[in-house]
């Protein structure tokens, strides 16, 4: 096996215990931030490594979002617009049930005052960046153990060979 060919199983591994994890965290929607979850092999001549991607929202959630950096204050009155009032709108339709647009727009404000004292999510970050390295560990090393192995075994295969020859 290459070493490409590790680093995108290795790869794989992360990105299936990522969005397990997600779902234990119970950070399942509509599916989008799971969905959104990628992996690219980074080579240059020195170094090769594996990137994982998802929507930017997925590290809010995983590292939070501290009070002071909710974007929210109260209304004026003035009826305007916020993109984060609207996502938490959506929220309390999709998560909530709640069809009704002005019990779902109260509800949105409701949440933005609590994360606006206690920030987001509102138990605190869930971490399940660290959980995924914490459970895939064991499985991770023992890939990269068979592959070494297999590296070692292909070598003196080789030189045996060589000295037959």
């Amino acid at each position: 096996m290459e070493s490409n060919d590790l680093l995108e199983r290795l790869a794989e591994v992360l990105k299936k215990e990522m969005q397990n994890q997600l779902r234990i965290a119970n950070h399942i929607m509509t599916g989008e931030l799971s969905e959104s979850i990628e992996s690219r092999i980074e080579s240059t001549i020195d170094v090769k490594k594996i990137e994982i991607w998802m929507y930017k929202y997925g590290f809010a959630l995983d590292q939070g979002v501290k009070p002071e950096k909710i974007p929210f204050t109260e209304p004026s009155g003035r009826g305007g617009k916020s993109k984060y009032i609207e996502g938490l709108q959506r929220f309390a339709q999709l998560k909530l049930k709640k069809t009704d647009e002005k019990e779902s727009l109260s509800i949105a404000f409701a949440i933005a005052r609590k994360h606006k004292m206690l920030g987001m999510p509102t138990k605190g970050p869930t971490k399940f960046i660290d959980k995924t390295l914490e459970a895939t560990e064991d499985e991770i090393q023992k890939i990269a153990d068979d592959w070494s192995e297999d590296i070692f075994l292909a070598k003196i295969d080789n030189i045996i060979k060589n000295i037959k020859a």
